[in-house]
C-alpha cells in the first residue's frame, strides 16, 4: 500500500512539473525516497530543479552552493543534515518567491512559512516547524505547490 502512495505521488509529481523534472535520473528519486527524512542536499536540489533554477545535471552539492550564493542558504546545514518542516517550508517560499502573509514580512522565517504554506493547503495534518520532515512528505509537499504553481496560484 505505501509503495503504490509513493509511486501516486511521483506520477503527479512527474506530470505536474513538465519537463524540469523529466530529466533527473530515477535513481536520484529512489535515493531521495530512500531517506527516512529529508536531507537538506536532497532538498535544494528537487525544490531549484524543480523550479528550473538549476539544470536537473546539477547534484545537490550545486544545489546548496546556489543557495548560498543568492542569499537563501539555511545557516548551520550541510548537504547530509535533515532538514525539519519549517526550514523546508521557508526554502519552498524563497525559491518560489511565494509573498506570505503579514508576519511573514515582518519576520520571515520557519514558523511563519509553515503557517503560511499549512493555510495555503500545501501542508496538510501536523504543521509543527520543528517537526523532521519525511522524504514522502516533502515531495507530496513539492508535488502540491508544482500543481499550484502550474495553475498560477502562487
Amino acid at each position: 500500500m505505501k509503495s503504490r502512495g509513493v509511486l501516486t505521488v511521483l506520477g503527479c509529481i512527474f506530470l505536474l512539473a513538465g519537463t524540469n523534472l523529466w530529466a533527473q535520473s530515477n535513481e536520484f528519486i529512489d535515493a531521495v525516497l530512500a531517506e527516512e527524512q529529508m536531507s537538506y542536499g536532497s532538498a535544494a536540489y528537487l525544490l531549484l530543479a524543480s523550479a528550473g533554477r538549476i539544470s536537473a545535471d546539477a547534484g545537490p552539492r550545486e544545489a546548496i552552493e546556489y543557495l548560498e550564493s543568492q542569499g537563501l542558504g539555511l545557516a548551520d546545514k550541510i548537504q547530509d543534515s535533515t532538514i525539519s518542516l519549517g526550514e523546508y517550508s521557508f526554502l519552498v517560499m524563497q525559491v518560489y518567491g511565494i509573498p506570505g502573509g503579514l508576519m511573514y514580512r515582518v519576520l520571515p522565517g520557519p514558523r511563519y512559512a509553515t503557517r503560511e504554506l499549512a493555510h495555503r493547503g500545501i501542508i496538510q495534518g501536523r504543521s509543527y516547524n520543528t517537526i523532521r520532515l519525511s522524504s514522502e512528505r516533502g515531495m507530496r509537499i513539492l508535488g502540491r505547490v508544482l500543481q499550484l504553481d502550474e495553475r498560477g496560484l502562487l
